[in-house]
């Protein structure tokens, strides 16, 4: 037979059992509560027109649209230039602009600037066509770029990864015949109309 004492004890561990049950649980629904509120924006419905079909045809030899590579799926969208097939014949100019948006939302405790800025650094940890990415004070909240070439007459890469609040933003470009400076500057201008156009 049990006596008072030993049922408490026995009680004990099975309220406390039950108890951390209901704060987990309690802790889950705040959490997802948290996470409806502070869902990720939605990308632009049309990233090329939001940031402007011109700069990309400027930037880009004979720049046509790509196929299949412009698309927008809710937080995410991107937009892709390159030369036509179509150039005029004997040109040796070609090139390639990619840019792509994702716009992140909170996911439990982590905020959608503070998960932008973990995939920046994850981003930037990386080595793009141009070469080894470094930081970039002079874009966005913060940013990392790399632009290289491959001398007089060369292909010329440019790549930026940029983080504004929650938003991410990767330009890629490369251009022939071009330079370092050229691709900094084109890809300078994108990212700053990326920055202005999508709100």
């Amino acid at each position: 037979m049990l006596t008072a004492g030993r049922r408490r004890g026995c009680l004990l561990p099975l309220t406390v059992g039950i108890l951390v049950v209901l704060g987990f649980a309690a802790s889950l629904a705040i959490q997802a509560r948290v996470e409806r509120a502070h869902p990720p924006a939605a990308a632009p419905a049309d990233l090329c027109a939001a940031i402007g079909p011109a700069l990309f045809e400027q930037l880009v030899p004979d720049g046509v649209p790509s196929p299949g590579g412009s698309y927008s799926s809710g937080p995410d969208a991107a937009c892709s230039y390159r030369t036509a097939d179509s150039r005029p014949s004997g040109s040796d100019a070609y090139g390639l602009l990619d840019v792509r948006v994702l716009r992140y939302g909170q996911v439990g405790w982590d905020s959608g600037a503070e998960r932008a800025g973990a995939a920046l650094a994850t981003s930037c940890r990386g080595t793009a066509a141009a070469g080894q990415l470094h930081s970039d004070g002079a874009l966005g909240d913060e940013a990392c770029s790399a632009y290289s070439a491959e001398g007089e007459r060369g292909t010329a890469y440019g790549s930026a990864v940029v983080r504004r609040g929650a938003d991410l933003f990767w330009v890629d470009y490369y251009t022939h015949p071009g330079t370092a400076e050229q691709v900094r500057q084109g890809v300078t201008a994108v990212s700053l109309a990326c920055l202005a156009g999508v709100s």
